[in-house]
């Protein structure tokens, strides 16, 4: 029970630092806008005012990559931040909250706001649901999401500031953002892309918009599982060395 009361007492502060964050409240209606606005845009290159493939796949790609990035990079990193400049982390270690307690706390909020607002982007993004693989789409989605959510929390711990957060979280944004939507116009670029998380979801979204059966190759699972490892592991070092966790 203390565990679990620690770990909300987490959550809770979370919640008042994002909610109290004007950019971090509007990034996710941003994202949802616009595609909404380069949906109706697109249409009217298509027959009957329909997106064709390549539209539908670039919309995908650039809104759920997007949302991923912005709810995980800079929402997390921001906000963790934000809790440095404010010396609240400090305040956490006194109470004893373990690596991990702060970990899930830290994530929570924008873990579960980055997978709702990918299945909004489909619904939004109007393509037929009858070409997307619910199970396949939530699962790439929930990895890649934490994903983006623990490199937030590193970015949190390495910045000094929240300024430097951003500094530090926009250029990794733009990287594993535009190298996969990217991919398509440069071979090199795609190779690349094939060994980012994101990669794996803008393949994804690219074989639904097409009406292709996607399937999850050994390379897709083990960059999507390896990454998520490697990300828990770095923030963990990272934590540790930085004198928060108690021993």
């Amino acid at each position: 029970m203390g565990n679990m009361n620690k770990l909300a007492a987490v959550a809770q502060i979370k919640w008042l630092c994002m909610s109290q964050n004007t950019a971090v409240v509007i990034g996710p209606f941003m994202v949802i806008g616009m595609v909404w606005g380069f949906k109706i845009l697109y249409s009217n290159f298509g027959p009957n005012g329909e997106l064709i493939p390549i539209m539908m796949a670039m919309l995908l790609n650039l809104g759920v990559t997007m949302n991923i990035c912005i709810n995980g990079f800079l929402m997390v990193g921001t906000a963790i931040a934000e809790e440095k400049e404010k010396h609240t982390l400090r305040v956490l270690m006194t109470s004893s909250v373990t690596g991990m307690q702060y970990f899930i706390g830290s994530i929570l909020y924008p873990f579960v706001l980055t997978v709702v607002i990918n299945f909004a982007i489909l619904w939004v993004s109007g393509i037929e649901m009858g070409q997307v693989s619910v199970p396949v789409f939530f699962l790439v989605s929930v990895i890649a999401s934490l994903i983006s959510c623990v490199i937030g929390m590193i970015v949190g711990i390495c910045a000094s500031t929240q300024m430097n957060a951003n500094l530090i979280g926009y250029p990794l944004m733009m990287v594993f953002m535009m190298v996969p939507i990217l991919g398509n116009l440069s071979e090199g670029l795609r190779r690349i892309s094939g060994f980012l998380f994101t990669g794996v979801v803008t393949q994804m979204t690219d074989c639904f918009a097409n009406g292709a059966e996607y399937k999850m190759e050994a390379l897709d699972i083990a960059v999507l599982f390896g990454e998520l490892i490697i990300s828990v592991l770095v923030f963990l070092v990272m934590y540790r060395k930085n004198g928060y966790e108690k021993d």
